[in-house]
């Protein structure tokens, strides 16, 4: 059984940007729209250095990024970006803004599970 260490929820009106790590050291994100009374979810596995470009963005070492994810062949573009205090993710046709406070929480997020994907218990 995967137990995970870090699970966020950053939920909007009609979105939401899920972020875990498990105990397997596999951090993911999970983009959701609500359609209809329903929520559709779109999970994208991410790597330490792809987390690393996210967290240029948020520090504001870059103003955007954008990467391809491959996944055994399902193909996944994400755009970052951020611009004055509003920081943008999106990926296909869904997309979430965070606010400061919330940023601020993914960053540190971000930042703990790229050392704890690292580390060698």
């Amino acid at each position: 059984m995967v137990t995970q260490i870090i699970s966020k929820a950053f939920f909007g009106k009609d979105n939401c940007l899920k972020s875990y790590l498990n105990d397997k050291l596999e951090f993911y994100l999970e983009f959701g729209k609500k359609i209809s009374e329903k929520w559709e979810w779109k999970k994208v596995k991410m790597n330490d250095d792809e987390l690393g470009e996210i967290i240029n963005v948020l520090e504001k070492t870059k103003d955007s990024v954008s990467f391809f994810h491959d996944f055994k062949g399902d193909k996944t573009q994400i755009w970052v970006s951020k611009k004055d205090k509003a920081f943008f993710i999106k990926v296909k046709e869904v997309n979430k803004a965070l606010n400061e406070g919330e940023q601020r929480v993914m960053l540190e997020l971000l930042k703990y599970s790229i050392l704890r994907m690292n580390m060698k218990l």
